[in-house]
C-alpha cells in the first residue's frame, strides 16, 4: 500500500501534511506548544493561535513536492507570523520538512535561492537575539535550533538527491550498455548468418558444381567409355566429402564445441587434401598442374583458408573456361603463401572480362583473405584469368582457423 503511496506524490505530501497536523494537536493537548517556557507572545493572543498557524503550515505543507519553492516561501511567512503571534514548536517542525522536500524535489537554481534566504533569515535572527537579549548562551541555542530544524534537513534532503540522481545516471548507463549489447548481439548475429553463408557457398555449391561438371562429361563420354567409371567414383567421392562437410555444419548448428569444429574443419578443408580438388577439375576435363606437387603444412588458419579459395578458384575455372589447363602455384615462405591460380579466359569472360558469373564466390575468396590478415584479387590478365591470393604467416601464427562459431 506504501509503495503505491509514493508512486502518487500529491497523496504523499497531503498523508504526510495530516500527519505533522497531528503532531501538532498532540504537542498542543500535551501543553507543549510553544518553543520554550520562557518565551511570551509579542503580540498577546490566545494559545489556540497556534492552532491557526499550524494549520496554514499544514495547507501549505501539502504542496511540498509539487510546489517546493514556492511551499518554501509561503512557509517561511507563517513561521514569521508565527513567531510574534504564538512561537509554536510545530510550525517549525513543518519548515523543516519543506526544507527538506525544497532540497530534495526543487530544481538546482530553487536550492540555491534557498541557501541563501536561509543563510540571510539566520543572520537576521542571531542579530536580533545578540541585540534584544546579547547573552551568548541564548546565541548558541539559537544556532544549534537552526541547525537542527533547517540545515540537517537540508543536508540530509541533498544527499538524497544526489544519490538518486547517481542512481539515475547508473540506470541511464546501464540502459545504454544494455542496448549496445543488443545491438552487438544483432551485429553478431548478422556476421554468424553471412559467415555461414559464405561456408554453405564454399562446401555445397562447390561440390555440387563439380557434380554437375562431372556428369556433364560423363554424358559426353557415353556409357560404354573407360572414362565414365572415373567420372562416376568421383561423382560419389565429392557427394559422399559434400554430406561430411554438411554434417559437420549441422553439428555445429547443433551446438559442437569449438575443438570439434577445428577437428572437423582441418580434417575435410586442407592443403593436404587438395587432391579432392584436383580429381574432381581432371574428371570433368580440365587438366590440371601444381607447382610444388607437395604441399608442407601450414598453420591450421593459412591451410583452411588457402584451400577454400582454391576450391573456389577451380570451381570458377571448370565453369567458365570448361576443359581449359589450369595452373597453380603455391609459393610457401617463412612470411607468407602466396596462392596462384590461372586458366584462360572463357567466351563470357572473354566478351566482358571485369564480368563476374559468381559474385559471391569471389567475394567470399576476398574476405576469406581478409580474416587471416591477407588479400585476394580476381581480374583478367592478358588472355587469361588470375586470381591471387596472399596470406600472411605472421598474422595468423596461434589462430584457430576461420569458420562457423557458434
Amino acid at each position: 500500500m506504501w509503495a503505491n503511496v509514493r508512486d502518487r506524490p500529491r497523496l504523499r505530501d497531503v498523508l504526510i501534511a495530516v500527519a505533522f497536523f497531528v503532531l501538532g494537536i498532540v504537542l498542543y493537548v500535551a501543553d507543549l506548544p510553544l518553543i520554550g517556557s520562557d518565551v511570551h507572545d509579542i503580540v498577546d493572543l490566545p494559545q489556540w493561535t497556534a492552532l491557526v498557524t499550524l494549520t496554514a503550515a499544514c495547507v501549505i505543507q501539502s504542496w511540498r513536492s509539487a510546489r517546493p519553492g514556492t511551499a518554501f516561501a509561503l512557509c517561511l511567512v507563517v513561521v514569521g507570523v508565527d513567531m510574534v503571534v504564538a512561537q509554536s514548536l510545530s510550525v517549525w517542525l513543518v519548515l523543516s520538512d519543506v526544507v527538506y522536500a525544497v532540497a530534495l524535489y526543487a530544481q538546482r537554481r530553487v536550492v540555491h535561492a534557498m541557501y541563501v534566504t536561509v543563510a540571510a533569515a539566520s543572520v537576521l535572527v542571531v542579530a536580533a537575539v545578540l541585540a534584544l537579549d546579547g547573552g551568548w548562551r541564548l546565541v548558541l541555542l539559537v544556532a544549534l535550533w537552526l541547525l537542527a530544524i533547517v540545515a540537517a534537513p537540508i543536508g540530509y534532503g541533498r544527499a538524497i538527491a544526489e544519490h538518486r540522481l547517481a542512481a539515475e545516471s547508473e540506470r541511464a548507463r546501464s540502459r545504454a550498455v544494455a542496448e549496445l549489447a543488443a545491438r552487438e548481439r544483432i551485429d553478431a548475429i548478422g556476421a554468424e548468418r553471412r559467415r555461414f553463408a559464405r561456408d554453405l557457398h564454399d562446401i555445397v555449391a562447390g561440390h555440387l558444381s563439380g557434380i554437375a561438371l562431372q556428369s556433364a562429361a560423363a554424358l559426353r563420354a557415353g556409357p560404354d567409355s573407360s572414362v565414365t567409371a572415373d567420372v562416376l567414383a568421383s561423382v560419389r567421392a565429392n557427394s559422399v566429402a559434400a554430406l561430411g562437410e554438411m554434417r559437420t555444419m549441422i553439428e555445429v548448428l547443433g551446438g559442437a564445441t569449438s575443438e570439434e569444429r577445428d577437428a572437423d574443419t582441418h580434417r575435410t578443408a586442407s592443403m593436404r587434401r587438395i587432391d579432392r580438388l584436383l580429381t574432381t577439375a581432371r574428371t570433368a576435363g580440365s587438366p590440371v598442374t601444381v607447382t610444388p606437387a607437395e604441399i608442407s603444412d601450414l598453420p591450421r588458419a593459412v591451410d583452411v583458408c588457402t584451400y577454400r579459395i582454391l576450391a573456389e578458384a577451380l570451381t570458377n575455372a571448370t565453369n567458365h573456361a570448361p576443359a581449359q589447363p589450369v595452373l597453380i602455384g603455391v609459393d610457401v615462405n617463412d612470411s607468407a603463401v602466396v596462392l596462384t591460380v590461372r586458366n584462360p579466359l572463357g567466351s563470357a569472360r572473354r566478351e566482358s572480362p571485369s564480368r563476374q558469373h559468381t559474385p559471391h564466390g569471389l567475394v567470399n575468396m576476398a574476405i576469406r583473405a581478409e580474416s587471416v590478415g591477407g588479400h585476394c584479387t580476381a581480374a583478367a590478365d592478358g588472355d587469361e584469368w588470375l586470381v591471387t591470393a596472399v596470406l600472411p604467416m605472421a598474422r595468423v601464427a596461434g589462430v584457430a582457423q576461420p569458420g562457423p562459431k557458434r
